[in-house]
């Protein structure tokens, strides 16, 4: 891809990622991007409060701070056309034959040809980049933290009607029809029914994006009740939710925006408070063994778009088990009761995933080696199974954690083999 058209479509990408939420359940912090998710059963400390409060009712250390900041990626087929368009010098040809079709060169007939082909096959295709960044803090059965993460969406809208190259100059309308390029008059009325220059400089195909960028401050607690049964920890959140929308439209070959006015607003700033509750078990036969569920934003709070529309943060359901098998090695696994939808109307989250924890010492030195698999159920996705890792090492006070994610399906995008989704997060954890 060329340098110029590279930023371009970077930047239109952390523009929408930079003002985004999440409707699906986020895989955040070091233990559950690197253990397939899972997070509902094992994630007692500075996480829990944003994973299941519940957990706080019953944690390893009396106080535990972490820190991160992580990205991913999601190409469900964008970046391949859209690069295409851009190293064939689409957009270019195409203004140059609306200024004089018969100065075309038989490789500018062949390049509109095959960039009008690329466009029609794109409709749908999408792409997001979603940061993610959080503090979390854990002292004694209380949680506190910043949490913030994000759900974009740039996808191909494209008008399946206007596929043919028809162009207008000076009010004479000229059609193409055929290689060689045979120029052959045409009318105002088919030109705007059916030219894909029509289209493209009138707003009907272009690259659609939408994101939400949703920043949750919780207060969370969690108690521990001791029965007969074994323990039974309950736990609850209250959090302030702030979200900034944005929605914008861009030439299809991310070359810029589509111009609709400098007056009309493309983002908008809203807030509300989201509840969150959970509950956690260990059985009375075997303490090592804990079942998780958690329900989030059972309230449904909602938060504007700049266009007068409602982006509703719908209630999730996740649950969770994790096992001590020694006490150095931990497995987990979390699956999503809930089917929640995204920005990308195709494809919705319902995530089952599951990993291993060891950790053969903590008493000064600490190492951390994790690994698991998840993948979305849903029909949409085109990730398939996701692969996760991650390592932390340190002292007991002070660890550095990198963690990350990679599917095993991938894209060709300039010969090159690109995973689908891919995640990185680098995470600071202090225990007392």
């Amino acid at each position: 891809m060329h340098t110029k058209s590279a930023l371009s479509f970077a930047t239109i990408l952390l523009l929408s990622a930079s003002s985004l939420h999440a409707m699906k359940f986020e895989t955040l912090g070091y233990k559950s991007i690197s253990m397939g998710g899972a997070s509902v059963a094992n994630s007692a400390g500075s996480l829990a409060a944003y994973n299941n409060p519940a957990l706080l009712g019953k944690t390893p250390y009396t106080v535990e701070v972490s820190m991160g900041a992580g990205i991913s990626t999601y190409d469900q087929g964008a970046l391949a056309p859209v690069t295409e368009l851009d190293d064939i010098g689409f957009m270019d040809t195409l203004d140059k034959a609306s200024q004089n079709v018969t100065s075309l060169t038989p490789e500018d007939q062949q390049t509109l040809i095959d960039g009008t082909g690329i466009i029609i096959d794109m409709n749908g295709d999408a792409i997001s980049v979603t940061p993610q960044a959080y503090i979390g803090a854990q002292v004694y059965g209380f949680g506190f933290g910043v949490f913030g993460a994000s759900d974009s969406a740039v996808t191909a809208v494209v008008d399946q009607a206007h596929d043919q190259l028809i162009f207008e100059y000076g009010g004479v309308y000229t059609k193409i029809d055929g290689s060689p390029i045979t120029p052959a008059n045409s009318t105002k009325a088919e030109y705007e029914s059916s030219s894909i220059e029509f289209a493209v400089n009138n707003g009907l195909t272009y690259m659609d994006v939408q994101g939400v960028v949703l920043a949750e401050v919780p207060v969370a607690y969690g108690h521990n009740f001791e029965t007969t049964l074994g323990n039974i920890m309950v736990g609850g959140a209250l959090k302030y939710m702030q979200a900034v929308t944005y929605t914008d439209k861009y030439k299809i070959d991310n070359s810029g925006q589509i111009d609709n006015g400098t007056d009309v607003k493309k983002d908008k700033q809203s807030s509300n408070f989201g509840v969150d509750i959970g509950l956690a078990y260990q059985p009375a036969f075997d303490y090592d063994l804990t079942f998780g569920l958690v329900a989030k934003n059972l309230n449904a709070p909602k938060f504007d778009f700049a266009d007068g529309s409602t982006y509703t943060v719908d209630p999730l359901v996740r649950a969770g088990v994790a096992y001590n098998i020694l006490d150095s090695l931990q497995i987990a696994a979390d699956y999503d009761i809930t089917s929640n939808k995204t920005l990308n109307s195709d494809v919705e989250s319902q995530m089952l995933g599951g990993g291993l924890n060891y950790e053969p010492f903590t008493d000064f030195f600490a190492l951390s080696l994790r690994g698991g698999l998840m993948q979305n159920l849903h029909s949409g996705d085109q990730a398939g199974l996701i692969y996760t890792a991650g390592l932390g090492i340190g002292v007991k006070w002070f660890q550095l954690d990198l963690s990350g994610q990679m599917s095993g399906n991938s894209n060709s995008v300039n010969g090159t083999t690109v995973p689908e989704y891919t995640k990185v997060n680098l995470a600071l954890i202090s225990r007392w």
